[in-house]
């Protein structure tokens, strides 16, 4: 599985900074190339579920706090604090992220099933 969620490349990279690794030194932890790192970081590639778990022990922190979405991380990650003119709508996205990051392993593919049709579904209402 790979994830590619909001404000997972701005977690990314707070929690590589906290650790004081370069994207380098990170890149050569996991074996891959730095460029790798550095498009997680913004949110440019997605990143594979055994890479998001080494970096997870790596920078000790729990998968939950990179899959949960938080006051300021679509800000920090775009720049642009797009997110301010949508307040009601960003703060069901955050409390739906937390329950859905909060939620057991064994149900994650059916909740990720779920999402996918709702989406779908309001794709093809528009």
């Amino acid at each position: 599985m790979k994830y590619s969620i909001p404000g997972l490349g701005g977690r990314l990279r707070r929690a590589r900074n906290g650790t004081g690794l370069s994207q380098e030194k990170v890149a050569t932890q996991l074996g891959i190339s730095w460029m790798t790192v550095h498009r997680w970081e913004r949110s440019q590639r997605m990143i594979s579920e055994e890479h998001l778990n080494r970096l997870c022990d790596l920078y000790d922190r729990p998968l939950r706090w990179f899959l949960t979405l938080e006051d300021g991380d679509l800000a920090d990650e775009t720049g642009t604090g797009w997110e301010a003119s949508r307040t009601s709508q960003s703060a069901a996205a955050k409390r739906l992220s937390r329950k859905i990051a909060d939620a057991p392993e064994s149900h994650r593919r059916m909740i990720e099933k779920v999402v996918e049709d709702l989406l779908g579904g309001m794709r093809d209402s528009v």
